[in-house]
């Protein structure tokens, strides 16, 4: 249900003024998290002088210290002080509810990224990733090119898909991505630092010079 003006009225009407309390002190504190709006904060407060008023005069009665007829004054005088501060709230406190129902204050938030923008992450991912494997093949690094080549199929959408099926496969896109810097940093590490590159192209125009 929405928890828009109304909403508090109807809960104020049926002498819900607990629930009404919890979810007001809910938005107010969600308020004062994104925004410093001072008119709210003063709301705040009032409604905290209010909750203690109809908490002390609970007390008083059920201790038997108020009459009966001395708590309902009571009690429709803080209704009537939550009426007008309701009537008072603006608009874009209550529009705010809607956020508080889908991310409540303190829950962790979760993003998720559409299927397209993910395809489009993972052809680029594999485009780099068939560089550094085309570069291996070009040096004549094996294990590096075999290693970024297996890399660069499960980055790739349509190859990745395609083995998925044969296999009978499917991996998460977290998983998926972990394999891929795996395979990756594995063949990588197989490469011949530069020194020892810089060694072997002498040896080779040794030899070619002989």
């Amino acid at each position: 249900m929405e928890r828009n003006r109304e909403y508090f009225k109807n809960l104020l009407a049926d002498n819900a003024q607990d629930t009404l309390f919890d979810e007001l002190f809910t938005l107010f504190s969600f308020h004062k998290m994104r925004f410093k709006d001072r008119v709210v904060s003063e709301k705040n407060d009032a409604l905290v002088l209010l909750s203690g008023k109809l908490n002390a005069a609970q007390e008083s009665h059920q201790l038997g210290m108020t009459s009966a007829e001395e708590f309902n004054m009571e009690l429709s005088r803080v209704n009537f002080s939550i009426l007008e501060l309701l009537n008072e709230l603006p608009d874009s406190f209550f529009i705010q509810a809607i956020q508080v129902e889908d991310n409540p204050p303190g829950a962790t938030r979760q993003i998720s990224i559409s299927a397209g923008l993910g395809n489009g992450m993972f052809w680029i991912a594999s485009v780099f990733v068939m560089m550094v494997s085309l570069g291996s093949l070009i040096q004549h690094n094996i294990i590096p090119f075999v290693f970024t080549l297996v890399a660069a199929l499960v980055c790739m959408p349509p190859a990745y898909q395609f083995l998925s099926q044969k296999l009978g496969i499917s991996l998460s896109n977290s998983v998926r991505i972990l394999l891929v810097i795996v395979l990756t940093a594995i063949g990588l590490s197989f490469a011949p630092k530069k020194g020892q590159q810089n060694v072997e192209a002498e040896g080779r125009i040794l030899n070619y010079t002989k």
